[in-house]
């Protein structure tokens, strides 16, 4: 069914879009119809990793997921493969840690302004959006990436990791690992060098190579981690 907005709705709405259109104020909400900080083939990636633990014991946890959209995306995705696992979004719903921020700026040279970002945000807004966009048998949690207790929703087949900053990647990592089941996937967002969140490629890098793990980036910036069996 086509919802319509009622005629004093759909006045005010076309007076803003119309607005928008002349001075580029709300550009981004009211004309931008694709919503992923993903490409279409990285999702597509996101996808496949999911479809490759659908045997391995454990749940989905996405951690740093912000509005809500590739959640809603792999959620829905899930539903209509026929994949049944427990997801887990997990995120502070407020932007980033003051101390995680602090350390980008004064020892990875990172802007002020990165202080700012993803802020406007509130956990009963992502509820909501995800009621209304009807995805069921989520559970969502607030809290710090960095010292959320991942065994408390282990065993971990695929986790998306999606956090940005150096510090509440190399902090979470160990620990998200140790409760990956054997043959599980762990992909890093952002792993690509010189821009604003390069800090999770030092976190990704640091890492594998403590462990001996492949270096492997895929679609220019999904860092790959997958436990080998028996691990």
């Amino acid at each position: 069914m086509v919802k319509t907005l009622n005629p004093v709705s759909k006045a005010v709405y076309t007076l803003i879009k119309d607005g928008s259109l002349k001075t580029g104020i709300f550009d981004k909400k009211m004309f931008s119809v694709y919503p992923f900080q993903f490409s279409p083939q990285q999702l597509i990636f996101l996808t496949q990793c999911v479809e490759q633990v659908a045997e391995v014991d454990g749940c989905c946890a996405e951690v740093g997921c912000n509005r809500g959209y590739t959640t809603a995306f792999l959620n829905r995705f899930m539903a209509e493969s026929g994949l049944k696992k427990p997801y887990f979004a997990i995120d502070t719903f407020s932007g980033f840690i003051a101390d995680h921020v602090d350390h980008e700026v004064e020892a990875r040279g990172k802007s002020e302004s990165i202080r700012f970002k993803m802020a406007d945000n509130k956990k009963t807004w992502f509820d909501r959006s995800m009621e209304v966009t009807g995805i069921d048998g989520l559970t969502a949690i607030q809290a710090d990436a960095a010292t959320f207790d991942y065994a408390s929703i282990g065993p971990i087949a695929f986790c998306l990791l999606d956090v940005d900053l150096y510090v509440p990647i190399a902090e979470a990592l160990p620990d998200i690992f140790e409760n990956v089941a054997p043959g599980g996937i762990i992909v890093v967002d952002d792993c690509a060098p010189d821009q604003a969140w390069d800090g999770a490629l030092q976190a990704y890098d640091e890492f594998v190579a403590a462990r001996n793990l492949p270096h492997d980036v895929r679609h220019h910036k999904l860092g790959v981690i997958e436990k080998p069996a028996g691990a």
